[in-house]
């Protein structure tokens, strides 16, 4: 059985989809936080178990009968400290999946995870790292960049800036480069590792990134041109990141206290360091138009 924690996220509900279309349809359960979630699942005819990974309520129920994990959950919505919201949460989960029997876990990171990172986010997401290599079990790391796809909060708010706003601010931000991966790709990494990869052992870590390295500004100026908007692009000084997080409530209509943890992020460079450690999904990775495009189709 396959246990997605974190199935109502823009990755973990993508990653539900697509095991949903698979011959034969592998065993399935969801880890939710939320009884609404859990009956659209349902719906869709998943086993939903609602808890909360911060306290551990429900994470013993949800491990039980699982062979392997998928952890794409993050706790950047929630009040308190993420650092250690996070820590919490990966350890109940891990100590849960080594008393269940767990055999693999695919955990989604972010490329400049890092405990010297200047976000907390980052920080968080590098102990979250630590913490699945070292739980004992077989792990899988996927170290991801922006993420192009309905639902992933910081190309949610460039995108809805640009659809909804004349003018659209650039700060330093717009010179910081990225490699965007689209949704689609990142699925297809983590569905990969669930059926492991030729010669892998104890625990890997890979970079899933696009085929695009661009910058902030050409991510914006990209989803512009796809729509066919017509924007004035207004470069400003300073990261911009109290403005932003405004505008992500109000214009943007998302929720400020995730978009606030998440907007330090674009300071960071989120690029693979090193070739050979890119995910071999087996073929070249969508560039920037696309995953645009990708999304246009959705």
């Amino acid at each position: 059985m396959i246990l997605v924690v974190g199935a109502s996220g823009t990755v973990g509900a993508a990653v539900v989809a697509r095991l949903l279309t698979e011959e034969p349809r592998p065993r399935l359960r969801t880890f939710v936080r939320t009884e609404f979630d859990a009956v659209r699942l349902r719906d869709l005819g998943v086993e939903a178990v609602v808890g909360d990974l911060v306290t551990g309520r429900g994470v013993d129920e949800a491990m039980r009968g699982v062979t392997s994990l998928v952890y794409a959950a993050d706790t950047a919505g929630r009040e308190g400290d993420i650092v250690t919201n996070e820590l919490e949460a990966v350890q109940h989960a891990l100590i849960a999946a080594r008393a269940a029997g767990v055999r693999r876990v695919v955990a989604l990171s972010h490329v400049a995870a890092s405990e010297e990172s200047r976000s907390r986010y980052l920080v968080a997401r590098w102990g979250v790292e630590l913490a699945v290599r070292q739980s004992g079990l077989a792990w899988v790391l996927l170290r991801v960049p922006l993420v192009v796809g309905r639902g992933s909060m910081l190309w949610e708010l460039h995108r809805r800036l640009v659809d909804r706003s004349p003018v659209v601010p650039m700060f330093r931000s717009r010179h910081v480069e990225v490699e965007p991966v689209a949704l689609s790709d990142v699925v297809e990494a983590v569905g990969v590792s669930l059926r492991g990869l030729d010669g892998e052992t104890g625990g890997s870590l890979y970079y899933v990134t696009g085929a695009s390295r661009v910058t902030w500004g050409d991510v914006v100026r990209g989803w512009a041109r796809a729509s066919g908007s017509r924007r004035l692009f207004v470069p400003l000084p300073g990261w911009g990141e109290q403005p932003l997080e405004a505008l992500a409530g109000t214009l943007g209509r998302l929720s400020r206290s995730e978009t606030h943890v998440l907007l330090e992020t674009l300071r960071e460079r989120q690029v693979c360091p090193d070739p050979s450690s890119r995910f071999p999904l087996g073929r070249r990775p969508l560039d920037l138009e696309g995953a645009i495009a990708a999304v246009r189709r959705v």
